[in-house]
């Protein structure tokens, strides 16, 4: 039965092993592929592309900056990632294929030396996690957009382990938001954690891997279902 939390290593080895996968489906693309929509509004995917670029190089610089004394932010500002994306999505195919892979190769060597680091580190304003949960975060990026590029990739793919580590990540960063309902989610694997504002909680049941879809991208799932009071 997997746990809340899936090993350090394994996380680590999952975001090694989920890049290359996005990266088997972008090698495809022609220039038309990579100028198609997404799911993401006003973003194709060569937007994807550029912001996951980008998030690599960005949790390379809070790394340093954890490391060398002086916090660090993965963007100097909302305006300054929104430019970098933009600039970014309008290279080449080629270009954007060659950035996706350096920046990930780069992050991935880093990650072996936050294996227990509990200082903590804001990946955006008011989003702190230990330095040691950045493998997963990433992990929960690279399988999110893999999704939203349209291709035959989904959570099914994921491991229970990680499956639940992802779902519990997830309900870890939304917490008692009051822009969220009240929600609890009950994996098949054994996880249950709650999100949203105070009130009864709506109870969603089923796969980890289709609940971080869904509480992440509203991804509908037929494997997903309410429960009800007559169900108790």
């Amino acid at each position: 039965m997997p746990t809340n939390r899936a090993e350090f290593a394994e996380v680590v080895s999952a975001v090694r092993d989920h890049t290359a996968l996005l990266l088997g489906t972008t090698i495809g693309y022609s220039d038309d592929d990579w100028a198609a929509p997404t799911g993401l509004a006003g973003w194709t995917r060569s937007h994807v592309a550029a912001h996951l670029a980008e998030g690599a190089n960005g949790m390379v610089r809070v790394i340093h900056g954890i490391d060398s004394g002086t916090p660090t932010r993965m963007y100097e500002s909302q305006a300054a990632k929104h430019h970098a994306i933009e600039v970014g999505a309008l290279t080449s195919g080629l270009a954007l294929q060659i950035r996706l892979d350096t920046s990930a190769s780069e992050l991935q060597r880093e990650f072996a030396a936050l294996e227990g680091d509990t200082r903590p580190v804001a990946l955006r304003a008011g989003y702190r996690i230990p330095a040691s949960q950045m493998p997963l975060a990433r992990l929960g990026e690279v399988v999110l957009h893999h999704m939203d590029l349209g291709s035959q990739f989904s959570t099914a793919d994921l491991t229970p382990e990680i499956a639940v580590a992802l779902l519990a990540f997830h309900v870890d960063r939304i917490g008692r938001r009051d822009d969220f309902p009240p929600l609890r989610l009950v994996a098949d694997e054994g996880y249950e954690g709650s999100v949203g504002r105070s009130g009864m909680p709506t109870q969603m049941n089923g796969p980890a891997g289709d609940l971080v879809a869904w509480l992440a991208r509203g991804t509908e799932s037929p494997r997903i279902y309410r429960s009800t009071e007559s169900d108790a």
